[in-house]
């Protein structure tokens, strides 16, 4: 477990791009530490091609049926729900019976759901399988962050979790291509099932030594709003925005006329953009206020959300130019929270990622409610509730930015993160000015 940490990098001095003489044996050493966790990385990328298709084929399945956009909405709630659920008691389960077991049982169980969805035509079977799902995977996230990070030295860590972030938006980008395939929806159903299956093969033979128990998540909420509100406020709003992008996306998609591939692309460029604007507006963050970047990116996204209905009646193409922008700011918006939260307090890591990720997960819940009950009455919902959540966070953080000056007295560079679970907070690397120690 991570203890307090002291005052780290003296903000703004620090310089984010230095590059030293053993910089070559570092990617080097990285390199070597990689092959050790080949099984877990390609585990991590067969499991989450079968996520991503998932996630786009089962709102797309429930259009078909001619269910209503507020039951679709439902059904993406559920599984937001369930991983909320999973981060809480999944590390009791793996204390019990062991990382490979659970894993094992998640996967297996993960494709059981998935099936159910491909089998039976019934909303509340649907509800019950994603909130099943979601449960699921945060359990297989936690268990390969927590077997990645006791794989890895920390100088190391960096590197790897550098790779692990890539290979996470890889796969769910690929997953998307599937879309196009001249396949229904319950056969692509049944092929995220197989994809889902297939990744705990290179897991269940691996030959490396279990990791350590996952440490028990620790929500001090009323401890991070106080010290970092703008983070907490803005993680929810991250969540309620891409939340209401993966449940709803499919579907605001399909309502463009847009053709099979188009949607797979639509959701595929969405997600490269996030992956591309992480590392840029990350380092921009670390040279100014990173209030001031939440308000900048909030407002970009706003302006995205507004021009988003006009660009779709005049040509597809500006819609895909949208979506890259659309993804590149609402995607960061959760490691952009998590290091402004970071620099403020000397709670343990581990702490300040569980609530940021929790108030990301419960916005992740009311964004697919709120965008589904809108789409009801206008197929543009999607774009006017993120652009209301968005605008509101602007003008919340620009109020902050006013009233409260911040000292980061624990000022750290950023580090681009996927939004998994609290156990990934674990792979940042440790610097020497940090008292970050381990039993």
């Amino acid at each position: 477990m991570q203890h307090a940490r002291a005052p780290a990098l003296q903000y703004p001095g620090y310089r984010t791009n230095q590059f030293d003489a053993d910089f070559l044996d570092r990617v080097i050493v990285v390199t070597g530490v990689l092959s050790t966790v080949t099984a877990l990385l390609l585990s991590v990328a067969i499991l989450l091609i079968g996520h991503g298709l998932q996630t786009t084929v089962v709102p797309l399945y429930a259009d078909s049926l001619g269910w209503s956009r507020e039951v679709i909405g439902y059904i993406g709630s559920a599984y937001f729900a369930g991983f909320v659920v999973g981060c809480l008691t999944i590390p009791r389960l793996v204390s019990r019976v062991g990382h490979i077991r659970v894993f094992g049982v998640l996967a297996s169980t993960a494709t059981a759901a998935l099936l159910a969805v491909g089998t039976w035509n019934v909303v509340a079977v649907w509800i019950i399988a994603r909130f099943v799902t979601g449960w699921c995977f945060a359990g297989l996230y936690m268990v390969i962050e927590s077997w990645l990070n006791e794989r890895t030295g920390a100088e190391q860590r960096g590197g790897v979790l550098s790779v692990y972030t890539i290979i996470t938006l890889l796969a769910m980008c690929v997953g998307q291509s599937f879309i196009g395939f001249e396949l229904d929806n319950s056969r692509l159903v049944m092929l995220g099932a197989i994809l889902i299956s297939l990744g705990t093969i290179p897991v269940g033979l691996t030959r490396s030594a279990a990791p350590a128990p996952i440490p028990a998540v620790n929500f001090r909420l009323k401890e991070v709003y106080r010290v970092s509100q703008v983070a907490v406020v803005g993680a929810f709003c991250g969540g309620f925005v891409t939340g209401g992008f993966w449940s709803l996306g499919p579907v605001v998609a399909k309502a463009q006329h847009l053709s099979s591939q188009q949607i797979g692309l639509f959701m595929a460029v969405t997600i490269l953009g996030g992956a591309i604007f992480q590392m840029p507006i990350g380092r921009l963050s670390d040279y100014a206020d990173r209030r001031l970047v939440i308000l900048g990116i909030a407002l970009l996204g706003l302006g995205v959300c507004i021009a988003a209905p006009f660009a779709t009646a005049l040509d597809p193409r500006l819609l895909f130019m949208l979506m890259f922008v659309f993804g590149g700011v609402s995607f960061p918006m959760y490691s952009l929270c998590l290091a402004h939260a970071n620099d403020n307090t000397q709670l343990p890591l581990m702490d300040i990622a569980s609530v940021i990720l929790l108030m990301n997960s419960v916005g992740s819940v009311f964004g697919p409610l709120v965008v589904s009950h809108l789409l009801a009455y206008t197929d543009f919902g999607l774009f006017i509730v993120a652009g209301v959540v968005l605008g509101a966070l602007a003008a919340w953080t620009a109020w902050r930015v006013r009233l409260h000056s911040v000292a980061r007295r624990f000022f750290t560079p950023f580090v681009s993160m996927p939004r998994t679970t609290p156990s990934v907070a674990e792979m940042l690397p440790e610097d020497d000015s940090e008292s970050l120690s381990r039993p």
